[in-house]
């Protein structure tokens, strides 16, 4: 039995890592955007274009990776794709023309999406053998990853350092990293064995149910974008303050977000999944609309708390939710419909807010958000309903 824990240990001390390098090499690039805009002579929407370029590729390699989680285990994949994310790292620092840029970040964003999905799936086979959840403690270390990434480049670019040097040396760590720790993840039973049969009825149904799961997800991961993407013109916007002073609204959201991640599987162990979406969904909902009434921008960043507070578990439960829905050998599918539907989510999200914050006002557009949290609630109440005819939940 202590033999067993310390291998559990070790593995999840590896997904923990492997959650790191993923958010790191999203802000590594993303800290570099201003460098490559002056460097390129990139226009604004060129830079908009490289930016869902990303978020392509991402969407266009997460099936295909899924389908591989289901055949080969996720073990092996995550290894593979974390090499893979540390070559691509590399490319965007050699670009010298916008098409070499463009092609760059596609396959990065194709290997964020492949690694994103096979962490998550490994995290959650990490969290089976625990018999207990720790799910949410995994997209924590996303963001701190995050965090690490953009304050390494932060330094690099400091002093001076070429974008090309640091991004390579990334990539190099990525792939070392990745290489070194995958001896510690679970081995992997991969599915293509499986043998159970499911009725064509019974897969459809089971097929939009775990769309509804995704559309779910996609719905908070967009008032996850309303705290990150549009709280800091909010307050610059109705309380006339400096955009440094904007920018804390986005700072307490992601602090909070952050912190309450490592925390919330206690809450999962003790009311589930769905009692974390659920509630979580209600007070995001409240924060936000505590947002944007109170008349001071101080009371302003108490309710973009709340809301990070409430919608920071709502993400990483409906991922884990969906895994568990189903025949087992399409888990890795469902998980990676599921995240692409997410991923749609950040992507589309603030497009959707800009057209009706240009329409409406910035302020009404906010409103959204609420809405969204309202509808994540009460589809939490569906999924509950579901979850008794495809799957077990923790």
């Amino acid at each position: 039995m202590l033999l067993d824990m310390t291998k559990l240990r070790q593995a999840r001390a590896s997904v923990f890592l492997y959650f790191l390098l993923c958010g790191s090499a999203v802000t590594v690039w993303a800290t570099h955007i201003p460098v490559v805009e002056k460097n390129l002579s990139l226009s604004h929407a060129q830079i908009g274009i490289i930016i869902l370029l990303l978020g392509g590729g991402a969407l266009a390699s997460m099936q295909i990776v899924g389908n591989l989680v289901d055949r080969q285990g996720s073990a092996k994949v995550l290894k593979w794709i974390s090499v893979a994310l540390g070559l691509t790292l590399m490319l965007p620092g050699l670009a010298t023309s916008y098409l070499a840029l463009a092609v760059a970040i596609f396959l990065l964003g194709a290997t964020i999406g492949g690694i994103d999905i096979a962490m998550n799936a490994h995290a959650l086979e990490v969290e089976r053998a625990y018999q207990r959840p720790i799910f949410s403690s995994f997209h924590a270390m996303w963001s701190i990853g995050g965090v690490v990434g953009s304050a390494v480049t932060g330094a690099a670019l400091s002093l001076q350092s070429p974008m090309y040097l640091t991004m390579f040396g990334w990539g190099i760590l990525t792939i070392v990293t990745g290489l070194v720790f995958s001896r510690f993840l679970l081995v992997s039973v991969a599915n293509q064995q499986a043998t159970e049969q499911v009725a064509p009825k019974t897969r459809a149904r089971e097929f939009y149910y775990v769309i509804l799961i995704g559309l779910i997800s996609a719905s908070a991961a967009i008032i996850e974008g309303v705290g990150i993407d549009w709280s800091a013109l909010f307050s610059i916007e109705k309380f006339d303050v400096s955009a440094a002073t904007g920018g804390i609204s986005i700072a307490v959201f992601a602090a909070a977000m952050a912190t309450i991640r490592f925390v919330a599987d206690k809450v999962v162990a003790k009311h589930g999944r769905i009692f974390v979406i659920r509630t979580g969904a209600a007070i995001a909902g409240a924060g936000v609309a505590m947002a944007l009434v109170m008349p001071t921008v101080q009371l302003s960043w108490l309710g973009w708390a709340v809301a990070g507070v409430g919608i920071s578990g709502v993400v990483p439960q409906c991922m884990a939710f969906a895994s568990d829905i189903g025949s087992k050998q399409n888990q890795g599918r469902n998980l990676a419909k599921v995240v692409g539907l997410t991923y749609a989510g950040v992507l589309g999200g603030p497009a959707v807010i800009g057209f009706i914050g240009n329409a409406v006002g910035l302020q009404s557009a906010l409103i959204l958000g609420i809405v969204l949290a309202a509808f994540v609630a009460g589809g939490s109440m569906a999924m509950q309903k579901g979850e008794q005819k495809y799957g077990e939940t923790i």
